[in-house]
């Protein structure tokens, strides 16, 4: 998660594909509960950011309905059609509700799935069609930058 998230709020300081429009992103960190790492109102320093995101530890149960709800949230300000969120999860949710119906409130959901289970890929795709968007697998830090750059193009 942390090489995800580093390499996006890296990019968000530079131009993006030499267009000279600058990429806008937030972090959200999940497991049980949400985490605003980064907000587009006031964004943290990349720094900051990737410290607070290689202090992390994953454990216990996974809310992704709250964490794409947050996602929405932080996103309403942004004008139709631009409402994009990168999941990296093995998708599967273990608490809270169907996260199917919270990625229906983007207008686009790209997956970057981390497990090769069968129900956790299933999920993954799932999640992805109902937002919108692309299943991409990011099972080790190659898959992670290949599907890092499909999904951010």
């Amino acid at each position: 998660a942390a090489v995800a998230a580093s390499a996006v709020v890296s990019a968000a300081g530079s131009d993006t594909a030499g267009g000279g429009e600058r990429l806008r992103c937030g972090v959200i960190a999940f497991a049980s509960e949400t985490l605003l790492l980064r907000s587009l109102r006031d964004p943290a320093p990349a720094e900051r950011v990737i410290d607070d995101l290689l202090s992390l530890r994953g454990h216990g149960r996974t809310d992704l309905a709250a964490a794409l709800r947050a996602a929405a949230r932080m996103l309403e300000d942004v004008p139709p059609g631009g409402r994009t969120a990168l999941l990296l999860s093995d998708c599967l949710h273990t608490r809270g509700l169907d996260p199917r119906v919270a990625a229906g409130a983007l207008d686009c959901l790209h997956v970057l799935g981390t497990s090769d289970g069968t129900d956790a890929r299933e999920a993954g795709i799932a999640l992805a069609r109902r937002g919108g968007g692309r299943y991409l697998r990011a099972t080790n830090t190659a898959e992670l930058m290949v599907s890092l750059q499909r999904a951010l193009s």
